[in-house]
């Protein structure tokens, strides 16, 4: 309510200030980055930043397409697992030194190994076996197993100077020698919880950036950010919240901009320890784990109104998910729907998994990272209430949250996956194979873990769809996961500009462009 109230009065208010140079563009942003090496923590805003700064073999496009980058082509040369990748002759960093196979190398080689960082692109490089420069413009990656994502994993993978990447470290690169990329943008400052600043690299490789200069303002209130836009401090906004999406469809002097994105948010469980830590009796007591249970599992999707949470939390930001892949992504099942709320069967079952009268349970959360993600947390206590489960609404600095999920010292837990092509094995062997840092429940399913392996290296389309499939129908009907919604992202500009929505839901300079 404080949200729309502030938005109200703003709205009437109008305009405070003029409007900035087209040659410079400030950007308001829900979340900061914690890093400029981009190599030091693979998480959203960390991969934003990059994105402007340093550039990459192949590159992600607007609609999750995989195109040519510092590579211009790629093939495999030696089925089915030697590839080779042609660079584009004459690229520079920022400094003016060449860029060539042996930094790409390098780039490769550093990303899943940087010291004292808190998390890495590991897993996008698990499949890398060895990585030859056969000239400055040519490069051949050997994978472990044959498969098709090799591209599509390597366009996370920020291509660093290796002359200063060898003795940088996460820290280092908050200065502007060692942030020595090839993008768009060239690093100026960063100050932590502040902003950051880049200016034009003239020399980039696609031509001139649109914007002379960039200032990305870390604005985490949402009333903050649609403050900051309607009083011209600055030009575009991301994470419009959906309270205030219907107000801003009215006003003339602000753009709106939206796009469905392959992020699922979904609702992670404890389903493998006897014991876990956030769980207690009605006395808070300590007692064996419920979620164990498949039948307590099921009571607590029974209980979860999925519509509701789409259509009125989210505003109508969301299309409700009864899984991980989206439709046309390989592994979706049209058949497959979410179950409508069930309470009389739901307390049924609790009863006959001996919990009748419910227990405790701690539901962490990220504050900001997600679309409401607080509010999330605080509507599924709120409906897990109705079967018995008293459940506290514990918030979590993104600095520690994933970190604390990957050591599973958390027993519920929101988490909000994407991923970078149309492709969603990634996401889905993070969440369900047994051996995946990412599998934040612990589930365990043989069948499903050779499935996924087996998906990784089979070279038929077809053929990993139906394995992705059978999967995503396992892991529905243990629900190993509680799938709410995919986020659908607002962005707002002052009325003379409009973002290009992208489907990895990245705000970045270069998609902010005239009307």
């Amino acid at each position: 309510m404080k949200t729309r109230f502030l938005s109200a009065v703003i709205l009437a208010a109008g305009f405070c200030a003029p409007i900035a140079d087209a040659a410079e563009l400030r950007m308001g942003m829900a979340a900061e980055a914690t890093y400029v090496d981009p190599h030091a923590q693979a998480v959203g805003p960390n991969f934003e930043l990059m994105l402007h700064i340093f550039d990459t073999l192949a590159r992600v496009g607007p609609n999750e397409e995989i195109l040519p980058g510092i590579a211009q082509s790629w093939r495999i040369v030696e089925p089915p697992n030697l590839w080779e990748f042609k660079l584009r002759p004459g690229l520079k960093f920022h400094d003016g030194a060449p860029l060539t196979a042996h930094d790409v190398k390098f780039s490769i080689e550093r990303a899943p190994n940087v010291p004292g960082a808190p998390s890495t692109y590991s897993r996008n490089l698990r499949n890398v076996d060895a990585v030859e420069v056969v000239d400055d413009l040519t490069l051949r990656v050997r994978t472990k197993r044959p498969g098709l994502l090799l591209p599509a994993n390597l366009a996370q993978i920020a291509i660093v100077d290796r002359r200063i990447g060898m003795d940088a470290t996460p820290q280092s690169f908050a200065f502007a020698k060692s942030a020595n990329g090839s993008g768009p943008y060239r690093f100026v400052e960063f100050v932590p919880g502040e902003r950051v600043v880049l200016e034009a690299n003239p020399a980039w490789a696609d031509g001139k950036p649109r914007w002379d200069r960039v200032t990305m303002r870390l604005l985490r209130s949402p009333a903050a950010r649609l403050a900051a836009l309607l009083t011209g401090a600055v030009d575009v906004i991301n994470d419009v919240p959906p309270a205030d999406i219907e107000k801003l469809q009215r006003e003339e002097r602000v753009a709106l901009s939206s796009g469905l994105s392959n992020r699922v948010i979904f609702w992670a469980m404890d389903v493998a320890r006897d014991t876990s830590p956030f769980v207690t009796g009605k006395d808070g007591g300590a007692i064996a784990n419920p979620m164990r249970d498949p039948r307590v599992r099921e009571a607590m999707a029974l209980a979860v109104d999925r519509p509701a949470i789409a259509s009125r939390l989210m505003e109508g930001a969301a299309v409700e998910a009864s899984q991980i892949p989206l439709e046309g992504h390989p592994g979706f099942l049209a058949d497959l729907k979410n179950p409508a709320p069930d309470l009389n069967k739901a307390r049924a079952l609790m009863a006959a998994a001996g919990v009748a009268n419910g227990f405790r349970l701690a539901i962490h959360t990220t504050n900001g990272r997600y679309l409401n993600d607080t509010r999330q947390a605080q509507t599924i206590a709120q409906m897990l209430a109705r079967i018995g489960i008293e459940a506290s609404v514990q918030p979590t600095h993104i600095g520690t949250y994933f970190n604390q999920a990957r050591n599973k010292e958390f027993s519920f837990l929101i988490v909000g996956w994407g991923h970078t092509s149309t492709d969603p094995l990634l996401v889905m062997r993070e969440t369900f194979h047994s051996t995946a840092a990412n599998n934040y429940g612990g589930w365990i399913d043989p069948t499903s873990d050779k499935l996924l392996d087996d998906a990784d290296v089979e070279l038929d389309q077809a053929k990993r769809g139906a394995m992705l499939a059978e999967v995503t129908r396992r892991a529905a009907a243990a629900n190993a996961i509680l799938p709410s919604h995919y986020q659908v992202n607002y962005w707002a500009t002052r009325k003379d500009l409009r973002y290009v929505p992208r489907r990895d839901e990245a705000t970045v300079a270069e998609s902010v462009v005239p009307r």
